[in-house]
């Protein structure tokens, strides 16, 4: 199991604190886990590439209908799509070739048989209501962490073991392309043992 160190900086230090135990106990179901920092030049080009190509798919997806319909969208969906529509070539090539980077970097530090363990979100479930302003930039810190399954096509578990001030907060696993069966069946292990540990 590899500990993702960068991805737990990013959270906030009670979201740490209260999956502290969660990751000791998986660290102990693997047998074997090591602390090493995916992003050596920071989650941020993670997260930047993707919400680059994700934007120019979503826009090439729905353009044209935009177009013939001209459609009533939220102020974030609208937002959205006004700065897909603007994303040149230059910057979609630079975003493939840091999404080839991640994939790569990725393959390096966890090979098939690896887990890596990191926090599913930087903080605890965002409460209903939250201002547009307060959800940007909660969005924008969870996207630090999302990035990585989708960008590498990696399989991922969300494990809800632990709360902070009564929000539930997760810890995920992350495993190698294909894995899906095995990384299934260890968080499975791990939900087990982690209800034991509670009951005991």
């Amino acid at each position: 199991m590899v500990i993702a160190e960068d991805a737990f900086e990013v959270a906030d230090k009670a979201v740490t604190d209260a999956l502290r135990p969660a990751v000791e106990l998986v660290a102990s179901l693997a047998g074997e886990s090591t602390t090493q920092r995916l992003a050596p030049a920071g989650l941020a080009d993670w997260s930047a590439q993707q919400q680059v190509l994700q934007g120019l798919e979503a826009w090439e997806s729905v353009r044209d209908w935009i177009d013939r319909v001209d459609p009533r969208f939220s102020f974030r969906v609208a937002e959205r799509y006004v700065l897909a529509a603007r994303i040149s070539e230059a910057d979609a090539e630079a975003a493939k070739k840091t999404r080839d980077a991640v994939i790569s970097r990725m393959d390096t530090v966890a090979g098939d048989d690896t887990v890596i363990c990191l926090p599913t979100s930087p903080t605890p479930a965002p409460a209903v209501g939250l201002s547009l302003a307060n959800q940007r930039t909660v969005q924008s810190r969870i996207a630090l962490l999302t990035c990585m399954a989708s960008t590498t096509g990696r399989p991922q578990v969300n494990l809800p073991v632990a709360e902070v001030d009564g929000l539930p907060v997760g810890l995920s696993l992350l495993g190698a392309r294909g894995s899906d069966e095995m990384l299934i069946a260890f968080a499975r292990e791990v939900a087990a043992a982690a209800k034991l540990h509670t009951m005991s």
